[in-house]
């Protein structure tokens, strides 16, 4: 019941905050953008996407290998491909298709603690890499171009740069925007560190005990990550290339729906739209990322509308990938069954 009651509320969750998206912006408008889409650029978008996810493979792997897990990349390709698919069909983001990861890569002889840890560091790797991205990237936009220009560089009569309140302030959201982004990419250096405790195996209490096993085994592989910290470094690359696919594909979304950005207004906000995208109260990433693209988009000059309609495209180049990725479930029980 409890599990059944979780999905219900992340499906309403979903749906509200699509629903709210919509509504801000106008089913029609959002209808025609979507209807008039210039399918060779959304072909692009599922291009671009793909190699983005073969790239991904690579770089769990590589983290992979830094643990000293036994890794074989055709299965680990495999997990991924399922993962992808759960992904989409699944209330909750990222969280379905994560676990499964998890223990496709423990079926290769691997703890499963460990095996979590490295699917948890690929997925925290790429989006602190693509906070930093978004980081440089927005600074850039403020001290080379500077406001009023970054504000404007995209906005038409098409899509225009948000309502006359936020074009007053865009600045100042701006810099706070960015400020946000200069804390997110500290905490890998603030000294925030789970220290193990005392063992509970006495307490009356199962739930004690339960607890404190479970906060002693992250603190451990919490020690696990940190003394690895300079081969993890290794992996910076492949998250780097990786988020940059992500942005170039919503960037050919905004250019699918009639949309004039420029790649770099895109990445500057990709952040909070990914991360919003990775949220479990997403359905298939639908709902919490289209908010905050109707938040992000303004702020560096373009229209809420676009930011909304290219997310939704975004989401169906996602659901394409899922479901060409669909059949791996079958590969997946013929080399188990085998």
């Amino acid at each position: 019941m409890r599990a059944a009651a979780r999905f219900v509320v992340r499906l309403a969750a979903a749906f509200a905050l699509m629903a709210a998206a919509v509504w801000m912006v106008g089913l029609d408008r959002i209808r025609i953008q979507i209807e008039h889409a210039d399918l060779r650029w959304f072909a692009a978008a599922v291009a671009v996407m793909a190699v983005s996810q073969v790239v991904s493979v690579l770089r769990w792997e590589t983290i992979a290998r830094i643990f000293g897990l036994r890794v074989r990349t055709g299965a680990m390709a495999i997990a991924y491909a399922q993962g992808m698919t759960l992904n989409v069909l699944l209330p909750g983001a990222t969280l379905g298709g994560d676990a499964l990861r998890s223990v496709r890569l423990q079926q290769l002889g691997n703890p499963l603690g460990v095996s979590a840890l490295s699917v948890l560091l690929d997925r925290l790797s790429g989006l602190w890499i693509l906070c930093a991205l978004s980081l440089l990237t927005g600074l850039g936009l403020f001290v080379l171009l500077g406001f009023p220009a970054a504000h404007s560089a995209a906005g038409s009569a098409a899509h225009p740069p948000g309502p006359p309140w936020l074009a007053r302030h865009v600045a100042t959201f701006f810099g706070i925007y960015l400020l946000g982004l200069v804390a997110v990419c500290a905490l890998p250096w603030l000294p925030l560190r789970p220290r193990p405790v005392p063992s509970a195996a006495d307490h009356p209490l199962p739930l004690v005990r339960a607890a404190v096993r479970i906060w002693n085994r992250i603190s451990e592989l919490h020690e696990l990550a940190l003394s690895q910290r300079g081969a993890l470094g290794r992996s910076i690359w492949s998250s780097a290339a990786v988020q940059v696919l992500c942005a170039v594909t919503l960037w050919l979304c905004t250019r699918a729906v009639g949309g004039h950005a420029a790649y770099w207004q895109v990445q500057a906000v990709a952040a909070p739209i990914f991360v919003a995208g990775a949220l479990p109260v997403s359905y298939g990433g639908f709902g919490a990322r289209e908010m905050a693209a109707l938040a992000a988009f303004p702020l560096v000059g373009l229209g809420a509308d676009l930011g909304l309609t290219a997310s939704v495209l975004y989401g169906f180049v996602s659901v394409v990938l899922g479901l060409l990725a669909a059949p791996a479930f079958a590969i997946g029980r013929h080399r188990h069954g085998g």
